[in-house]
């Protein structure tokens, strides 16, 4: 059932003393990390967990009761990979999961390759609104929702390297305490000349490194591989992933998001698809369908029934999709 309404200014209050007590478990981490050796005793790790029982460290709850009790809320340390087809709504996705949490107070940095911070703006204020599409009235009111949360957007300069990306990354998550980092997209961060395999490899290292070294979740959006034809789609899995892999064997879970082609002309997707847990490392993992409401730019939970096509949204009967 869904959470119940709650005192938003209560939240972010309780998330600002939160995020007051993360900084000062970051720093008293640093010293216990300098006083001991790298083969570490269970000593060093009793005090790490009772230091993070002390400052109330955990995992980012996303607030959206359908992905927090399924998947659970976002672990520190881990890298998280959502993964789609072309249109499947994997940027959309990214914002469902990490706006409630910004709208806490959390500091939610998308770092947005794709699209530049006024296009990506644009997106977001479509959620915040519930519309597909906005005015300069909307925007407006946009604005005054996105501005006192703890939203903040990337804009692209021009075509840094992989490692420049890397860097401007470490250097504003410590400098501005970052506390999530959505990446969109990993093969836009990773494109490259040559040796795009090995590059990928290098850059999810290290990426995995940040996350674990500054205790932050990092949500990487990632492609899937290009269908032999346009017109069919096979079913996905954490294996059709764009690369070589790399981004996938440092994950924690790496989420693909499916929603079948209702017409290859126009690109339509069917509203309702699902999300495959495809790596599950905290959690058991499996299969979730969900809808997307096009004209909210919201995703919501669905049946098997409903994404086999049985029916629409109003009823009607539809062409049927196989499992």
């Amino acid at each position: 059932m869904p959470v119940d309404p709650i005192d938003i200014d209560q939240q972010k209050r309780e998330t600002l003393e939160e995020i007051r007590w993360r900084r000062e478990y970051l720093r008293k981490l640093d010293g216990l990390r300098e006083e001991q050796s790298r083969a570490l005793t269970a000593e060093y790790v009793w005090n790490k967990i009772l230091l993070r029982r002390e400052k109330g460290e955990h995992a980012i709850p996303t607030d959206g009761y359908w992905w927090d009790e399924w998947a659970g809320p976002f672990r520190r340390s881990n890298v998280y990979c959502i993964a789609g087809y072309q249109g499947t709504g994997k940027t959309t996705l990214a914002i469902n999961l990490t706006w409630p949490m910004a709208k806490r107070g959390v500091k939610v940095w998308n770092y947005c390759l794709e699209l530049t911070a006024d296009e990506t703006f644009e997106v977001v204020a479509g959620h915040v609104l519930g519309k597909a599409t906005i005015g300069e009235l909307d925007e407006a009111a946009a604005y005054a929702e996105i501005q006192p949360s703890g939203y903040l957007f990337f804009e692209p300069e021009r075509d840094f390297s992989w490692k420049k990306h890397i860097d401007i990354i470490q250097k504003t998550v410590r400098k501005d305490g970052i506390d999530v980092v959505v990446i969109d997209n990993f093969s836009y961060l990773t494109s490259v000349d040559k040796n795009s395999y090995e590059t990928e490899r290098v850059a999810a290292k290290a990426l995995k490194g940040l996350a674990q070294e500054l205790e932050i979740p990092i949500i990487v959006i990632a492609h899937l591989r290009k269908p032999d034809r346009d017109d069919s789609e096979p079913k996905p899995t954490a294996h059709s992933v764009l690369g070589s892999g790399a981004i996938t064997q440092i994950a924690s879970d790496v989420f693909i998001l499916h929603h079948p082609l209702e017409d290859s002309e126009t690109n339509s997707r069917q509203p309702v698809g699902y999300i495959l847990s495809g790596k599950p490392r905290w959690t058991l993992g499996g299969k979730r369908y969900v809808r997307f409401d096009g004209s909210r730019r919201r995703y919501s939970t669905a049946t098997a029934e409903e994404y086999r096509g049985k029916y629409s949204a109003g009823g009607v009967r539809r062409k049927a999709f196989q499992e």
